[in-house]
């Protein structure tokens, strides 16, 4: 109820057993960016969070480790725009 409004997308959880780059992850796989220099820029600027964590690395691999409950993992794109990932 809490995330009502926001917008969700779902992910498999086999994908994130074997780490998805983070540009791969807010461009290919969510979506949240339309393109992956879109995602890179974004990132670098310290534009992106993960469970409310900011991060500029576009290295980083998100996997099951970042996943809330199990289940979610919340992405911030600026400061307004946040994202429900659903792991299935």
């Amino acid at each position: 109820a809490a995330f009502e409004g926001v917008p969700q997308v779902e992910i498999s959880r086999s994908e994130l057993d074997g780490g998805i780059n983070m540009v791969d992850f807010f461009s290919d796989k969510t979506k949240i960016f339309s393109s992956k220099g879109e995602a890179r820029k974004m990132i670098q600027a310290g534009g992106v969070s993960i469970n409310k964590t900011k991060t500029q690395d576009v290295g980083l691999n998100i996997t099951k480790e970042y996943l809330l409950n199990g289940k979610y993992i919340l992405a911030q794109k600026g400061k307004k725009n946040y994202y429900l990932v659903k792991a299935s």
